[in-house]
């Protein structure tokens, strides 16, 4: 597809509803929800940890149901729960 977002991320601990083990979005194998999107995170820090956040780069695995501006924040979602909420800093497309 081709699309990508750049978000910061903030993981909702565990007493909140969040998850109990970090997430790593460089071994580009999280793909939450986001909203209703399909995501893979691939790029930030090594780890995120449950209550913590960072600037991540997402790919985008389906069609956004919305326009995916700066300061548009989505509910990372896992299994039907919200883990975590992210604000999306730009939208970019790789060319190649």
């Amino acid at each position: 597809m081709g699309d990508f977002l750049e978000a910061i991320v903030l993981m909702l601990p565990p007493d909140a509803g969040g998850r109990i083990e970090p997430i790593a979005p460089r071994q580009g194998s999280y793909r939450p929800l986001l909203g209703t999107i399909r995501g893979r995170f691939i790029e930030g820090p090594p780890a995120i940890q449950p209550g913590s956040s960072g600037l991540v780069v997402i790919e985008l695995e389906s069609d956004p149901d919305c326009e995916l501006a700066a300061g548009l924040e989505l509910p990372v979602v896992e299994e039907n729960r919200i883990v975590g909420l992210l604000t999306v800093t730009r939208r970019f497309k790789m060319v190649a």
